[in-house]
Formats: structure tokens, C-alpha cells, sequence
């Protein structure tokens, strides 16, 4: 029951994002703070989402967003009289977070059922922490540092830079232009990327993988799924493994580097190469040898084209 309850919540917080974006127009409240070029933003709320924009300006802008079902509410409509609400500047410290009081079970037994969300607009070089347990999660042309978690949603960045931490118990994550350092988590979705540079470590215990225009040192890991990981360089190490599916692999024309593949099958033409190749492995290394490219499968193919 317990388990049902939780994937009701997290079905209903998914289609109510997708039914009404928001827009300035839409907010409960806005508070803009004057700071540096570099402040720390922390978010955090209970039951709405959390999006993140950088800007060329020096403030900080969070936009309040309270909603009832599919309609958002104004303060005419509702006093929030059962939420614990802080928007605030400490030095060069913007906190943003909303948090009920009392249970959250009234959900079920036909109580209030506001969720609060935030958007914040955040000079570029911010250092950003925000945190959600009904929500998705977003972020976008930040070029510092980037923590990003939700229990119930999805995860989503776009034009990153710097060192970036994602997390969801329950959803997928997409990630596009990112740079830098970069840890993914999911427990239950998948993981897309277009372009990423740098250094990833990036897991799923339930979904695929599928990694495009990849420059970076990577390791990729699933549980019940296939990987699809298109390299547009190949100067690092290079780690994929699942336990659920095949691998798939296209990479650029490197006259040097290692190998090291492990499947039912593994299919690939190779030249000047040494070492050890059977039906289901290769081990060796490719001219000189050199960064390592190293896949392995329990129950499917490895391709490399």
C-alpha cells in the first residue's frame, strides 16, 4: 500500500508538470536579492518542483509558485497558513525553502493539497544546492558548481559547466552540454546525455543509457539495461558495464589504446591488434596501446563499430 501511495504521488507530480508550465505571470511571490557574481543558492522544498537559470546579472531572483491540482494560486487564493516558508539573504547567501507542517497524508484523506515550487534566476558562477521530495529538477547555464536531487522526478541540465551532482530515486536524467566534473544517480530511470566533456560517472540500477558526442573520461554503469555511447573522442579511460543488456558502441579512428570486452558476443574488427580474442572477450591492446576501453555484459553483445 505504501508503495502504491508513493508511485500515486510521483505519477500525479510528473503529469501536473507537464500540464502547466510556468510563467512569471504565475507567481505566488518574488523576491529579488543583490549579490555577488559568485553567491551560494540553497532550494528546498517538500512537494513542487525546483528550476535553476543562470544570468549575466549580479542578483538573485526566486520566483514562488504555489499550486492547487492544475491551477496556481495567488495569495487572494489561499493564506499557506500550514506551510513553513523562508525566503531570505544572509551576506552572500540567497535560502529559498518551503516545508508543510504536520502530515502529508492529507493528500489522500481530502485535505489541503498545495505544493510549492521554486525558479531562480542566479548569476552564472553561483553555487547552487537545491532539493526536492515530489518534483523534478532542472538547471541550466551554470558555470560553477551544481547539486541537483529530487525523490520523485526527473533531473534535467542543460549548458553546465564546473562540478555537477545529480540525483533521483525515481526518474530519468537528461543531460545536454555539460563540462566539467560530472556524477549522475539514478534508482529508477534512465540516462541520456548529448555532449559532455571532461570526467562522468554516471549509474542507473533500472534504465538504459544512451551517451552521444561523449569527450571525456567516463564510466557508465546500469543494473537492468543496455548502453549506447557514441564517442566523438577517445583520449581517456573509457568504462561501461550492465547486467541487463548490450552494449553498443561508436567510436572515432584511435591508432593506439587497450582493450578490454566481455560479453555473450562481442563483435568488432580490429588492426594491429595483440592479445587474447575469443567468441566472448577481448583482451589486448590496439598499436602502442594507450586509454582504456573497457566493456562488459552478462546478458548481451558488445558492439563497437
Amino acid at each position: 500500500m505504501i508503495k502504491f501511495g508513493l508511485a500515486f504521488l510521483i505519477s500525479v507530480s510528473l503529469m501536473l508538470d507537464i500540464m502547466q508550465a510556468q510563467s512569471s505571470s504565475d507567481a505566488y511571490r518574488v523576491d529579488t536579492f543583490s549579490t555577488g557574481l559568485s553567491p551560494d543558492v540553497e532550494l528546498r522544498t517538500s512537494g513542487g518542483t525546483i528550476s535553476v537559470i543562470g544570468h549575466n546579472e549580479d542578483e538573485v531572483r526566486i520566483e514562488m509558485y504555489v499550486r492547487r491540482g492544475s491551477s496556481y494560486l495567488d495569495p487572494d487564493d489561499t493564506d499557506l497558513s500550514d506551510f513553513e516558508i523562508v525566503i531570505e539573504q544572509d551576506g552572500n547567501k540567497v535560502t529559498a525553502s518551503a516545508n508543510r507542517e504536520g502530515s502529508g497524508m492529507s493528500f489522500f484523506w481530502g485535505g489541503r493539497n498545495e505544493s510549492i515550487s521554486f525558479k531562480a534566476y542566479v548569476p552564472h558562477n553561483s553555487i547552487v544546492d537545491g532539493k526536492t521530495s515530489g518534483g523534478s529538477v532542472s538547471g541550466e547555464n551554470i558555470y560553477n558548481r551544481l547539486n541537483l536531487s529530487t525523490s520523485g522526478g526527473s533531473v534535467s541540465v542543460h549548458n553546465i559547466q564546473g562540478i555537477t551532482d545529480l540525483n533521483t530515486s525515481g526518474g530519468s536524467i537528461e543531460i545536454e552540454d555539460a563540462t566539467g566534473e560530472i556524477n549522475a544517480r539514478t534508482s529508477g530511470g534512465s540516462v541520456t546525455v548529448n555532449g559532455l566533456e571532461g570526467v562522468a560517472d554516471l549509474r542507473t540500477s533500472g534504465g538504459s543509457m544512451r551517451l552521444n558526442n561523449i569527450s571525456a573520461r567516463l564510466n557508465a554503469r546500469t543494473s537492468g539495461g543496455s548502453i549506447r555511447a557514441d564517442l566523438a573522442a577517445f583520449y581517456d579511460d573509457v568504462t561501461l558495464r550492465t547486467s541487463g543488456g548490450s552494449i553498443r558502441i561508436t567510436m572515432p579512428d584511435v591508432d593506439h589504446y587497450d582493450l578490454e570486452l566481455r560479453g555473450s558476443r562481442v563483435n568488432t574488427n580490429l588492426r594491429n591488434f595483440s592479445g587474447e580474442m575469443e567468441r566472448n572477450r577481448i583482451n589486448g591492446r590496439v598499436g602502442d596501446g594507450g586509454p582504456l576501453l573497457s566493456a562488459r555484459t552478462s546478458a548481451g553483445t558488445v558492439s563497437i563499430n
